[in-house]
This record gives structure tokens, sequence and C-alpha cells, in this order.
């Protein structure tokens, strides 16, 4: 046995090496087919014919969503989708829909030359080659994007029609016929409790006829004003008493004055001068100290989020405002009754909503610009802008103002200061019970039945106003003739005109019903087309009234309007956006999202693809590998 393994001993290691390799490797045999087969395994497929998408083919998209991450900020947005963003599924496909619409390009069609790519390929620490077919790649995502957006899919019948439909105008004389609560019966209870629970929770004007009765956020107010007037009046006073400080002042600015003569008395111009940089030194002062008075009682109280978490207590501690008004006239010299003196605390009357504060007298006006732009870019927060983002309101403590504290002091355009504070709140939320919002229900049910009503009498009133004219039916129905009126869907491809009509509110379906009808009359004018083509009957269901009009004149618009808003593209943009059920070429990116993607190219996943940690730990070796290259 010994001389039978001496003689064949190389042939055995050998063989029980092997055996013994193949027992060592038999768990990790997976990940090593996987490995050599990686290239040509199938992560997704694609398409009606089920094109197979390879490891290979992931490994590369998932490197140019890689680079393009890196050169986030250097490349302008694409159009309609913006960035890419880390969804290699999304940037594939757009590879593929521009690929097939035959606008991938070669080299020269990133506009890029060679050292920028090699700039760039140093910089973010990818080769050469991967940097420069991700560009070509990108632009041709770009061009096709670009293309959808501006295609010229309109025949010119339609680009005409839909033109005059949306620059075209017409002047029209109209009688509003509004369904009155009055003119109909008070409903029982039963009909208001049914009425309450269907749109209870339903915000003001989204429901059927505009019903909604979800109570907003809401707020009471007091205030107290200090007139810059009361101030000034005090520094007229102070130097009636004693013009010493006017006079160094007129000393002090004697080159800006006639001279100085001791012996007569302050002129007015000095003390005018005088007496406005006193008012304007006073006024800060006047507001540092109402702050720090109301402020004092709450020092030491322990903040969460910017926000002061107050005491049970703190209604009873807190300074009443009535004496803060007390102890600045006090503190300052300023009257508190006669002329010039400080005004009354004043109140909302319980709770209020943002657009009831906004139109409260002169304090609605009043706000502070410590705090950046109001509404709509205004350089001031308006009293409705800072109550609106209380605490109470969902306001993250950017503007620290809650219920029961002081705000900051706000200024109106005249000058004046206004300290304000809030009482008591009440968050957006359903009406709890029907008798907080009764008189609207009632009102609402009331105009319901008259309107039902009235759609029974819309022939009598056409027959009526065809026959004896739009005076007629005003006197009928004891309202007054407006206009006339123009009314157009747009003044500009751009700038959508909206649908208001007087005395009746907004409803474009009526604009547009005119529009259209003075279109179908043809390019004579409505002068000389008989009355009773020229009367339109129009409900409007939303606002329960109905719109009597009679066309006047047709105002068209112009040959060279029509080419000027071709020739930039504003025409086939906006037809092209309204055909999408927008108001901008924006809605065009919900086509371009990963799963429309997905969807229109049939693209599946599949049963071999990678897992998120895997392919996470692929695309940092990828990056590290070149990297490496790129050094």
């Amino acid at each position: 046995m010994n001389r039978l393994l001496r003689k064949y001993n190389r042939i055995l290691l050998a063989v029980f090496g092997v055996g013994l390799m193949i027992v060592f490797l038999m768990p990790q045999l997976p990940d090593l087919m996987a490995q050599f087969g990686g290239q040509g395994s199938e992560i997704a497929t694609m398409g009606k014919d089920g094109t197979v998408v390879t490891r290979e083919d992931w490994r590369l998209v998932q490197q140019q969503v890689q680079i393009l991450q890196r050169l986030e900020g250097t490349l302008s947005p694409l159009p309609v989708v913006g960035a890419i963003g880390n969804d290699p599924d999304r940037y594939y496909l757009l590879i593929h829909e521009a690929s097939k619409a035959g606008l991938i390009g070669g080299n020269a069609s990133a506009a890029i030359d060679p050292d920028t790519i090699l700039r760039l390929s140093l910089q973010i620490g990818f080769p050469p080659a991967a940097v420069r077919q991700t560009l070509i790649n990108y632009a041709g995502i770009r061009r096709y994007l670009g293309r959808v957006q501006t295609a010229g899919r309109l025949s010119d019948r339609r680009l005409k029609l839909e033109s005059r439909r949306m620059l075209d105008g017409v002047d029209a004389r109209y009688v509003v016929i509004p369904a009155k609560a009055e003119d109909a019966p008070t409903p029982n209870v039963d009909e208001q409790q049914a009425h309450f629970e269907k749109w209870a929770d339903t915000e003001p004007g989204e429901g059927d006829h505009g019903f909604g009765y979800r109570l907003p956020d809401r707020a009471s107010i007091e205030w107290l004003e200090i007139p810059r007037a009361s101030v000034e009046a005090m520094v007229r006073a102070d130097v009636a008493t004693d013009d010493l400080e006017a006079r160094k002042f007129w000393r002090k600015n004697q080159a800006q004055f006639e001279s100085v003569d001791a012996a007569t008395s302050v002129p007015d111009d000095v003390l005018d001068a005088y007496v406005t940089e006193k008012v304007n030194d006073l006024l800060p002062t006047i507001s540092r100290s109402a702050s720090d008075t109301l402020r004092a009682p709450r020092r030491g109280f322990a903040t969460h989020e910017n926000f002061v978490i107050l005491p049970e207590s703190w209604s009873d501690d807190r300074v009443n405002i009535d004496d803060l008004r007390a102890m600045l006239g006090d503190r300052f010299g300023l009257k508190l009754d006669g002329e010039n003196a400080l005004p009354a605390t004043g109140s909302t009357d319980g709770l209020v909503d943002m657009s009831t504060i906004q139109q409260l007298p002169r304090v609605g006006l009043a706000g502070t610009d410590r705090y950046g732009p109001g509404r709509n870019g205004i350089p001031t927060r308006s009293l409705a802008d800072l109550v609106s983002i209380a605490k109470e309101f969902g306001g993250t403590g950017e503007v620290p103002v809650q219920n029961g504290l002081a705000g900051p002091v706000l200024t109106d355009r005249q000058g004046n200061l206004w300290v304000f504070r809030m009482t008591e709140v009440d968050s957006a939320r359903p009406p709890a019970t029907l008798s907080e919002v009764e008189p609207a229900v009632i009102e609402d049910l009331r105009r319901l039945a008259r309107w039902n009503a009235l759609q029974g009498e819309l022939d009598g009133i056409k027959a009526q106003t065809q026959a004896d004219g739009l005076e007629a039916v005003a006197t009928e129905w004891s309202q007054a003739v407006q206009g006339p009126s123009s009314f157009q869907r747009y003044m500009h491809p751009s700038v959508p005109r909206g649908g208001m009509v007087r005395g009746l509110g907004t409803d474009q379906a009526l604009v547009d019903q005119m529009v259209e009808r003075s279109i179908a009359l043809g390019t004579a004018p409505l002068a000389e087309t008989d009355r009773t083509e020229r009367v339109l009957v129009l409900p409007s269901d939303r606002n329960m009234a109905i719109l009597v009009a009679e066309l006047d004149r047709r105002v068209p618009m112009r040959e060279t309007q029509f080419d000027n808003y071709l020739d930039q593209g504003a025409l086939t943009r906006r037809i092209t956006a309204n055909d999408f059920g927008g108001q901008d070429l924006g809605d065009l990116a919900a086509s371009f999202t990963g799963d429309a993607l997905r969807e229109r190219n049939n693209f599946v996943r599949g049963t071999q693809q990678d897992d998120d940690e895997e392919e996470k730990e692929d695309a940092e070796t990828d990056q590290s590998a070149t990297a490496s290259a790129a050094n």
C-alpha cells in the first residue's frame, strides 16, 4: 500500500486537491456564476417584443446617471423634465425614445470640445469616453423633449380656429338675473341637516354651485395704535415749553437754514425739520419700549421650536393692552384724551378669518419688513400674513407669532405704530354642528330652490329679449343693463384674461360661448345681424345666475397679431398646453415621469435584477475603478 501511494502520490495529490478546492468553493459558486455570466444576465425587458436589457447595459446607465449627478448645476435643465435625478429607469427610457426619434447624434452633437471633456473627466473622476457618451445622450434627450414641446402637430385650419377662440373679443351688453334667496321659502330642519352633512367638510366654493362650509383658520385680535401725529404733538408741546433743543438743532444745521438769531423765535422750517427728526428718533424707542413691556412677564419661559411654552395662568399674568396704553402715555408724555391723544384699544368682533383681517380698517394695512416679503412679493408682511403663520395655524417658528403673545410691532404707510396680539384662535376644521353655519346653509338652500325654478324660464327670457330688448328684461327682473363690456379669453397667449362677468362672478364657459357665437355669425358687422341671432341666454350653474347677453361688436384678432404670435411659437405652445388641460407646458411633465415612461415602453424589471444593496456596491466599485482609470 505504501509502495502504491509513493508511486502515485502526485496523481493522488492532484485529484484530492481539486476535490478539496471544489468543496471549498461550493458555497460561493452562485456568486461566481453570476459574475462570469453577469454581462448577459437579464435586468429587464421592454417593448412588445420583450427586448432584453442586460446587466452590462444597466452598469453603463448607472454610470451615466452618476456622471449627470456630478455635473448637476453645470448642465441646463431638460425641457419639460428638468433634472434626471437618481432614476436610471427614467434616464434609460428617455435615451431609448430619443434614439428611436433619431435624435441621438455623434460626437459633434453634444457641441463640447475634447479639451472640455478631458477637464470634466478630471474634475468628476470618470473616463473621458464615459463623459463624452453621457453628454451625447443628454444632448439627444434635450433635442427630443424640445421637439415634443414645440411639435407642429396643428393643421393650419385648427391653428386659425383655436387662435380666434383664444384671442378674438366681443363687446356685449348684458343683464344678470341671480337666484335670490328671498324669492324662495325657508327649508325645513331635515333639509338643512342633510345639506349640511353633505358639504360640511368641503372648502367654500369647491362643491356644487360653490357649496362648502369648512371653516377657515380664524383668530380674535386686539390692537393699540400709536399715531405718529400723537408723538409729533407731544414734541411740539415740549418745544413750546422749552425750545433749547430746537435751537441746538438750528445751530448744528445752520448751513441748511437762515442765519441763527438768538433774539428771534425758532423759524417754522427749522421747527418742522427738528420735529421730524425727533419723531423719527422717538418712534423706534416707543416701539422697543412697548415690546419690552409686553415681553417682561414671560422672561425665563422655556421655548420649543422658537415658540414660548406658556403657563395656564398666562391670560392673568400678561400685560393688559389698556394698561400698556397708559404706561406709554406716562413714559413718553403722550396724551390719553383730547386732540392727538392715543386712540382707545381696538379688537375684532370675535373670531374672523384671514381675508377679514386683511380688510380691517387701517390696522389691516400695517405690516413689518423684519421677516421678508408677504403676499404676492410685496416687501412687507401684513397683519394677516403674520397671523396666518402663527403656531396654532401650522407655523414653523420662522416668525414667532402665537396666541396670547404680542407679535412684532407693525408700521403703516403713514408711519403709525401698531401693537397687536391674538387672544383666541380656531384652526381650520369642519363645523361641529349645523348651528355654526346655519345662516349660510339656509341662504344656499333658498337660492338653490329659486335656481331650480329659474331653469324653466330660460325660453321665456330669451323670447322676451329677442322681441323687446335687454331693457325690457332688466325692468321685468329689477336688474340693470350693464356694458357694453369686452369679453376675451386671452389678452396674449401667455396671459389669460379670466372669465369675470360683473355682477355674476367668474365663469369662463360663459365668455367662451359669447366669443364662439360671434365667430359663428361670420365676418359681417354684428350691428347688421338680426337681434335674434345676437341674443344669448346662458345659465351659470356655478353662480346660480342667468346671463342675458346681446352681442354688439366683434373685436377680431388682427392678422399681424396672429403672425407675430405664430412666429414666436406662443400660439402653438398655448394650444398644446390647453390640450393637456393645463395653463402651461409644464403639464407635459406628467407624460415623462418614470411611471409614464415605463408604462409607455412596457418596461418590466426582470427576476435576475440586482437588489438595491448590490447595485449600490456595484456603483461604488465602478466609481472607484473609473476614478483610478481617470487618474
